[in-house]
C-alpha cells in the first residue's frame, strides 16, 4: 500500500507512527511545509511566560529513517488528483514540482489562526499564536514590552494574557463577548475573570466591547487599540480570535465540507472519497452528547482520531471513532479551568431540559495546610437523569473529578449510577467525598424533589 500523509501535526505524527507499528510493509510518505519534524503547540504559552527559556524543548526530532517513512520536509501539497490518485507537491527549497501516487491519502492539514476583521489587524507586531515561529516573535516582543493588548478571549488567548501579566507586563484582554464563550457557562466565565484579576494585578479584562481599529504607526507597527469603551495603548497585539479548519485542498478536490466548516468524515475517518481520510483540526466529527456535527481543535481528540485512521488503513473495521465531547482543561498560572460534555446553552439547544448543581468546596480536608477552594458544576437531563456535562475551577485535582464525569458521559450513565463509583482517598491527596460526588449528591436531591 502507498499511504500519503499531508500535514504533520499531532494527528499526522500519531497516525503515521501507529500505522507503521501495525503495517511494516506499507510505503508511507509524509508531506509537510515545516523545516523541523514536529512540535508541541499547547506548550507555547509557557515559553512566552518564561517557564521555558525558548522554543527548543518543544521541537521533536523523529527517526523516520529508522521507521522507513519518507518524510518530505519543506514540501507543499498543491493539488489532489482523485481520479488518478496523485498529489502534486512543490519542493519549497527548489520550486521543483513532482507527483506522488497514493492508494490512500490522509489529510492532517490542521487549522489556521483567524485574525479579527478590523483595520490594522495586519500590523507587523499584531501576532497570532499557531506556529513555533509565532511563539518566538511574541517571546521576543515581550522582552521589551510594558503594555500589551490581547484581542479575543479564546482559551489559548487567555493563557498568553495570563503569562504576559505574570511576567509583569500590563495586559488588557479586549473581547466582544465573555471569555471562552463556547466552553464554559457565563457564571463560571465571570468567576474565572474575577479570580484571574485578583491573582494578577497586571491583568485587566474589558468584555462586551466593540473593537474598532488597531492603530498603526508609519512603520506599520500597532500602537493602540480603539474601542467603544476607550482606547488602549500597546507595544504589541496578540490576536486570539480562534482558529478555523484548513480545507482549501479538500474543497478544490471536491470533498464534502460539513456544517462546522470542516471535512465530513465517517466513523472510520473516511471522507466522501473512501480512499481519502481526514483527521485532526481539519476534520468534522459528531458531538457524543448533542449528536451534532462538530470540528474539534483539541489535541486529545486529534490523536484519538489519528489512531483510528491508522487502524482503518492497517486493520479495517477494528476501530471506530464514536465522536468527541470537546473536553478541555487549561492552566492559568496556578488556576485550572476545565469542562467536559455540554455547557448549559448547548444542552438546551440540543433539546435537553437541564438540571444544574453547583458546589464550592476544598481540594483536600480543611485541616490540610495546602487545601484550596474548588468549584464544581454538573449538568443533568431532567427526564432521564443522564449526565450532560461538568465544569470546574480550582487546582490540578479538578482533572481527576472531570475525568470521572467524562467516563460517565461516554457510558451514558445517570447521576445515580455515577454516585456508586468507588474512588480513591487519602487526606494529602483529596477530600473523603470527592467534589464530583458532592455535586452528584446535590443533583440527586434536586432530581428526587422534582419527582415528588
Amino acid at each position: 500500500m502507498k499511504i500519503v500523509y499531508i500535514g504533520h501535526g499531532s494527528s499526522g505524527w500519531t497516525s503515521a507512527t501507529t500505522l507503521r507499528a501495525w503495517d511494516r510493509n506499507a510505503e508511507i510518505t509524509i508531506i509537510d511545509k515545516k523545516n523541523y519534524d514536529a512540535y508541541h503547540p499547547c506548550a507555547m504559552p509557557y515559553v512566552i511566560g518564561g517557564l521555558l527559556k525558548d522554543e527548543s524543548p518543544l521541537i521533536e526530532t523523529l527517526n523516520y529513517q529508522m521507521m522507513k517513512i519518507n518524510f518530505l520536509r519543506r514540501h507543499e501539497a498543491l493539488k489532489i488528483d482523485r481520479q488518478n490518485k496523485k498529489v502534486s507537491v512543490k519542493n519549497l527549497e527548489t520550486d521543483e514540482v513532482l507527483d506522488i501516487e497514493y492508494d490512500h491519502l490522509v489529510l492532517c492539514i490542521g487549522s489556521k489562526a483567524k485574525r479579527p476583521p478590523i483595520p490594522g489587524a495586519d500590523g507587523k507586531n499584531v501576532y497570532v499564536l499557531k506556529w513555533i515561529e509565532d511563539s518566538a516573535k511574541i517571546r521576543e516582543a515581550a522582552a521589551t514590552a510594558s503594555k500589551v493588548a490581547v484581542v479575543g478571549a479564546s482559551a489559548i488567548g487567555l493563557e498568553v494574557a495570563t503569562e504576559l501579566a505574570h511576567r509583569g507586563i500590563e495586559t488588557v484582554v479586549l473581547a466582544r463577548s465573555r471569555i471562552m464563550r463556547l466552553l464554559i457557562d457565563p457564571d463560571y466565565a465571570d468567576e474565572t475573570v474575577k479570580l484571574l484579576e485578583e491573582k494578577l494585578p497586571k491583568l485587566k479584562f474589558v468584555l462586551g466591547v466593540g473593537i474598532n481599529e488597531i492603530i498603526l504607526d508609519e512603520n506599520g507597527m500597532a500602537t493602540k487599540v480603539t474601542t467603544d469603551q476607550g482606547d488602549f495603548d500597546c507595544d504589541f497585539v496578540v490576536a486570539a480570535t480562534g482558529v478555523k479548519p484548513e480545507v482549501t485542498l479538500a474543497q478544490e478536490a471536491g470533498l464534502e465540507i460539513g456544517e462546522s466548516g470542516a471535512i465530513v468524515t465517517d466513523d472510520e475517518l473516511r471522507t466522501s472519497d473512501p480512499n481519502i481520510l481526514a483527521v485532526g483540526d481539519c476534520a468534522e466529527t459528531t458531538h457524543l452528547i448533542s449528536k451534532k456535527p462538530i470540528n474539534s481543535a483539541i489535541a486529545t481528540c486529534c490523536v484519538r482520531m489519528a489512531r483510528v485512521a491508522a487502524m482503518t488503513l492497517a486493520r479495517p473495521g477494528t476501530l471506530k471513532f464514536p465522536g468527541t465531547m470537546n473536553n478541555f482543561i487549561v492552566p492559568y498560572i496556578d488556576l485550572r479551568i476545565g469542562s467536559v460534555g455540554l455547557i448549559k446553552k448547548a444542552a438546551e439547544d440540543a433539546g435537553f431540559e437541564v438540571v444544574t448543581a453547583k458546589i464550592k468546596t476544598l481540594s483536600k480536608p480543611r485541616y490540610m495546610p495546602d487545601a484550596v477552594e474548588l468549584l464544581f458544576k454538573i449538568l443533568a437531563d431532567k427526564n432521564t437523569g443522564k449526565i450532560l456535562g461538568a465544569q470546574a475551577i480550582g487546582p490540578d485535582s479538578i482533572t481527576d473529578n472531570l475525568n470521572v464525569i467524562s467516563m460517565g458521559l461516554q457510558s451514558e450513565m445517570t447521576f445515580q449510577e455515577l454516585l456508586e463509583a468507588d474512588l480513591c482517598y487519602a487526606p494529602a491527596v483529596n477530600e473523603t467525598i470527592y467534589p464530583v460526588t458532592q455535586a452528584l449528591e446535590m443533583i440527586s436531591r434536586k432530581m428526587l424533589r422534582r419527582k415528588k
